[in-house]
């Protein structure tokens, strides 16, 4: 199993890396050139990367390896996966070998899929010039260091790569990060959580960045409560890294789940909150990232959602359509800060951070003589949703539901639960707990509809000074939205009533 942290670098760092005073402190050789030019075979439908893996044949001089890898996962940078190797004698590949591995890979694949049907030319190359050299880190760690400068090539497409890999030959991964950190401190660098497989493919097949939604959190019955919190929030972290290229390409459904992701993270550590604490700089940057993604949400619901569903006279367009170009440069500049807060020092430096955290189960340092997270999940996650459950019906029987603020408390704390569920699915598949979850789901729209009201009509004020010609017209879409507000709040109430101050069980 192949274990690293991939770092993307610019043309000037990569120039410095080679001098970095933090990998040469470590290092147990001098770093080593070589060129190499890999190329990518699959068949002509592509079976392989459908599932995950990548077929490659290194040529470095007169050495040929070939490589079948892939699975596994990517996140915060940590790249785990599948590597199956030998040395052939060409630039194509052996199908026995391929065969071979295919069978210890994939077997399932193996079935349908063999040499013959590999394509006779590349899906694409990469040509690389690799700059190597081995650390040992002081608790006995060995990491291999290798730069590479190069680029991708699919035809007259491109696209360059420029990155630092940092493998752990033998030792804990969790060390990896400390390493990458300190290597962002003196030479700021990127997570690269994209590998030159999923690039090449992507020039192969001219696939966008697009939004990705949460996957199932795959809890085992069996494990410890700690084992399971470690599983759901690297499945947050991977949720809000997998929608990366999407944001900073200006897509606004990517930039929705990735604050999608970030909620479901806060959610699942305000659930252990009791017994866990993030270090304070982690929650410092969770909050401002939070903010910044906010913020953008919110006005490309005001654009995509509630403009487009006013009902205005013949005569009010004209006066809609200004106002729609300054909601748009608004909501434009608010995306334009998340891209800036993504591309940033301090976003790389929370990645790390949180992947550190996670990957050394920050979470054991406890003064707690028994240590709860050492329970079975099985256990702890009933415990865990009931008080979810319970945080739903005390805020439901105790909060004045006449008062919007009161309402938006409840349907977080409704959000929280819904999230707990999810987290623990693969425990309960009952059907009480899916119709408990669906009537939280449901809940959390209709008072959603009422917040974005509110919402919307704080952003109405700050376009008075974008567009004070149009001060009418924001008159009326103030009106119409408290109109929606207070016709919302009767029934709202009502099914807060009905539904959530009854005791749940899971």
């Amino acid at each position: 199993m192949e274990c690293e942290i991939k770092l993307a670098v610019d043309a000037a760092s990569a120039a410095q890396l080679k001098k970095s005073a933090v990998l040469r402190e470590h290092a147990v050789s001098k770093p080593s050139e070589e060129e190499h030019v890999d190329r990518y075979f699959d068949t002509g439908a592509f079976d392989l990367w459908k599932h995950g893996f990548a077929l490659r044949v290194r040529s470095a001089g007169e050495r040929h390896v070939q490589t079948l890898k892939g699975g596994g996962s990517a996140v915060a940078g940590l790249h785990r996966r599948t590597e199956l190797e030998a040395e052939i004698p060409s630039e194509t590949p052996d199908p026995d070998l391929f065969c071979k591995q295919l069978r210890v890979a994939l077997p399932d694949l193996a079935h349908s899929v063999d040499g013959s049907t590999l394509g006779t030319e590349p899906v694409f190359v990469n040509r690389t010039k690799r700059t190597t050299w081995m650390l040992a880190l002081p608790d006995g760690t060995h990491v291999e260091c290798a730069l590479d400068v190069g680029e991708l090539q699919r035809g007259e497409r491109t696209t360059p790569v420029r990155e630092l890999e940092l493998e752990v030959k033998d030792g804990d991964p969790a060390c990896l990060y400390d390493l990458a950190r300190r290597v962002h401190e003196a030479t700021p660098v990127r997570i690269e959580n994209v590998s030159k497989a999923e690039r090449g493919y992507a020039l192969a097949t001219e696939d966008k960045a697009h939004a990705v939604k949460a996957t199932p959190v795959k809890v085992k019955r069996k494990a410890t409560l700690g084992d399971a919190l470690g599983d759901i929030l690297l499945n947050c972290l991977q949720q809000m890294q997998a929608n990366e290229p999407g944001v900073m390409a200006g897509d606004v459904e990517s930039l929705h789940q990735m604050r999608v992701g970030l909620r479901r993270l806060r959610a699942a550590q305000a659930m252990v909150r009791d017994v866990v604490q993030l270090p304070q700089p982690l929650v410092d940057d969770i909050e401002w990232l939070g903010h910044e993604l906010g913020d953008a949400r919110n006005w490309d619901v005001f654009v995509d959602t509630v403009l487009p569903g006013l009902p205005l006279t013949e005569a009010q367009k004209p006066s809609l359509a200004r106002v729609e170009v300054a909601a748009r440069e608004e909501a434009e500049r608010h995306r334009a800060r998340v891209r800036s807060a993504v591309g940033s020092p301090r976003y790389t430096t929370l990645m790390l951070a949180l992947g550190g955290w996670i990957a050394g189960k920050g979470w054991q340092h406890t003064t707690l003589p028994a240590d709860p997270l050492d329970g079975k999940v099985a256990k702890a996650a009933s415990k865990l949703v009931r008080e979810a459950s319970a945080r739903v019906r005390k805020r439901a029987r105790g909060y004045d539901l006449k008062r919007p603020e009161c309402l938006h408390k409840i349907r977080i704390a409704a959000k929280k639960e819904r999230y707990a569920r999810e987290f623990f699915t693969a425990l309960s598949h009952d059907r009480k707990t899916t119709q408990r979850h669906d009537m939280l789901a449901d809940m959390q729209d209709e008072l959603g509809e009422i917040n974005d009201a509110f919402v919307a009509r704080d952003l109405v004020a700050q376009l008075r000074d974008k567009v004070p010609q149009e001060a009418g017209l924001l008159g009326f879409i103030e009106g119409v939205l408290a109109a929606r507000a207070e016709n919302a709040m009767p029934r709202a109430r009502k099914h807060v009533k009905a539904r959530l101050r009854a005791r749940a069980g899971f």
